[in-house]
């Protein structure tokens, strides 16, 4: 993944996807993380991972500016 890519990537899960992960657990995102993999074995393997994990520190920067 180019750095171009990683930016959109990114900037996809703030616009997209942060939003409602904001009110979900770890182990809610990660479900539906895992629901959605085994729905599309084309996805690349560890992308649900890389996903997570994006989401997570992503949500947790959030958080932490809004102590």
């Amino acid at each position: 993944m180019t750095l171009l890519e990683e930016k959109e990537l990114r900037q996809k899960i703030t616009d997209t996807i942060l939003p409602l992960a904001m009110n979900m657990t770890e182990d809610k995102i990660r479900t539906i993380i895992l629901a959605v993999e085994k729905d599309n074995k084309d996805l690349q393997e560890g992308f649900g991972a890389m996903l997570f994990e994006q989401i997570m520190v992503q949500k947790n920067n959030i958080l932490r500016r809004n102590i």
